[in-house]
């Protein structure tokens, strides 16, 4: 299993509707891959329109400040492709960092979110990385 770190609210959006995410590379991986709450608060996610009509639709949810630092759950990876006028409403055309940066926006495509019941207190990484065996194994067990 591999584990992605998303900076929050995007990482509660996944478990509430939101089946893209965004990024600057592509990945050969496909399979179960666990969603890291960052430490890290996005104001450009707090201000989105999406996040916020997710948050009107799940407003009994109010794990947000418990699961920074930690793996809130699982989806399965399915592609990754680059941007090509997809993935609507979620997926991104492009955003300024992307584009000083000279690269192309991809949408890594989400499906079949497991939320855990409990969050799973976990240091994260950026990129793809592999949890550490007891985190592997308490997801197996979730």
């Amino acid at each position: 299993m591999k584990a992605l770190t998303v900076q929050q609210p995007w990482a509660w959006a996944i478990f509430h509707g939101k089946n893209i995410e965004n990024r600057t590379q592509l990945w050969k991986y496909r399979g179960p891959l666990a969603i890291h709450a960052g430490m890290r608060w996005s104001d450009r996610g707090e201000n989105s329109p999406l996040v916020r009509a997710a948050f009107r639709q799940h407003a009994d949810d109010t794990r947000l400040a418990d699961e920074a630092g930690a793996i809130i759950g699982v989806v399965d990876l399915v592609d990754c492709h680059y941007t090509a006028g997809c993935c609507a409403p979620w997926g991104e055309q492009g955003y300024a960092a992307a584009s000083r940066q000279g690269r192309r926006i991809t949408h890594l495509v989400l499906e079949n979110p497991r939320q855990l019941a409990e969050p799973i207190p976990c240091k994260g990484a950026l990129g793809l990385w592999t949890p550490p065996a007891d985190i592997t194994e308490a997801l197996a067990r979730s």
